[in-house]
Order: structure tokens, then C-alpha cells, then sequence
């Protein structure tokens, strides 16, 4: 007797666990359709707050945290107000600060690199210098990690496209990084279909830039 028992209690555990991993794929397949689809800081709120209910209801997983800083990050780099750029780059650090406190990975440190080019945006003349330093320094432990992710090279691209070339950047010197990163975005599989995969479009439409 005591033996069905058991047996029953770990069916139902295990049928209960299927069914919150199954809501969680559910809900975030849902989030990153949205997500993708955003095209507007509007679009991304109702996103970013989703992902932050999921992250809250499964503090164990690092994606809705990513997901949710990511929303903030494109917010932040499409706001016209300057004024309101840092604090929305504080909440994506915040986010992330949490991620890598699950996971440690190459995808958070990139997103970290982004939100410090974002910051750059405020004040690109005084920030420029510090802020770049500091996002060379995160995709290089990036690529530490796993030099075949393509999402280094698209912000290493981003970041010398926007450099002036009085300080080493420039159109020149942009080309070859978002070439790389092409060819890494053609070989890369991500893991599941959760995982991070976002960057080709833009590479290329930063190569077209290049070569015009």
C-alpha cells in the first residue's frame, strides 16, 4: 500500500511539474513573438512587464530577466529624451545583475555591453571614452566564453561604426567586424527555442550601411 502511495505522490509531482514547465515555454513563446514583433517603446512596455511576472513567478530561470533588461535596452536606445535614458539602463542592469547571478554567460555579458553603449547615447562626447572601454571589456569576456556568438561581433561592429575614425572607428572599420558577424550569425543554432537569437537583420543592415 504504502508503495502505490508513493508512486502516486511522484506521478503527480512529476504531472505537476510538466504543467508549470509547459505554461512557462507557453507563456515566454508568447512574450518573444511579441517581443519581436515591438517596433515602438510602447510596444516594448506591456512586453518588458510580462517578462518581469515571469521572471518574478520563476526566480530560478535567467530568460525573463534577459528578456525583460533587453525590452529596457531598446526602450532606452529609442527614447528621444536623454534625461530618461539612465534610469531605464538601471533597471535592464538591474535585471541582469540578477540573471548572472543564476547563470554566468556569454548572452548576459553581451546585453550588459549593449546597455553600456546605450548609456553612451546621453552624452556620446563625454561618455564615449568610459562607457566604450567598459562594453570592449564585457565582449571580450563574452567572447571568452563562446567566441561563435554572433551577438559579440554585431555590438563590436556597433561599436567601431560609431567610434569616430579621428579615434579608430568608422565605416573601414566596421566592415570586416559585421562581416564576421554574419558569417557567425549563419552558423549559430541557438540551444532551444527560447534562447537568445536576435542581431542578424541588424548586422546585415549595418553591412549594407558599410558598403554604401
Amino acid at each position: 500500500m504504502s508503495r502505490i502511495f508513493l508512486t502516486l505522490t511522484l506521478l503527480i509531482a512529476s504531472l505537476a511539474s510538466f504543467s508549470q514547465n509547459n505554461a512557462y515555454q507557453t507563456t515566454m513563446s508568447g512574450l518573444l513573438l511579441k517581443m519581436n514583433a515591438a517596433k515602438s517603446i510602447d510596444m516594448y512596455t506591456p512586453v518588458a512587464n510580462g517578462f518581469e511576472r515571469v521572471a518574478n513567478a520563476e526566480p530560478k530561470q535567467w530568460l525573463p530577466k534577459y528578456y525583460a533588461a533587453f525590452c529596457y535596452v531598446m526602450q532606452a536606445m529609442m527614447n528621444p529624451n536623454k534625461d530618461q535614458i539612465d534610469p531605464i539602463i538601471d533597471q535592464a542592469e538591474k535585471l541582469l545583475t540578477d540573471a548572472s547571478a543564476i547563470a554566468n554567460n556569454d548572452e548576459i555579458l553581451c546585453l550588459q555591453a549593449l546597455c553600456k553603449s546605450a548609456r553612451i547615447g546621453v552624452n556620446p562626447m563625454a561618455r564615449g571614452m568610459k562607457y566604450g572601454m567598459e562594453s570592449a571589456k564585457l565582449l571580450e569576456s563574452a567572447k571568452a566564453l563562446n567566441p561563435e556568438n554572433p551577438r559579440i561581433y554585431l555590438l563590436q561592429g556597433q561599436s567601431a561604426f560609431y567610434t569616430p575614425e579621428a579615434f579608430g572607428g568608422g565605416k573601414a572599420k566596421a566592415k570586416p567586424i559585421f562581416e564576421q558577424a554574419i558569417v557567425k550569425y549563419a552558423a549559430f543554432k541557438p540551444s532551444d527555442e527560447l534562447a537568445p537569437n536576435w542581431g542578424s537583420e541588424e548586422a546585415t543592415r549595418m553591412l549594407e550601411i558599410c558598403n554604401q
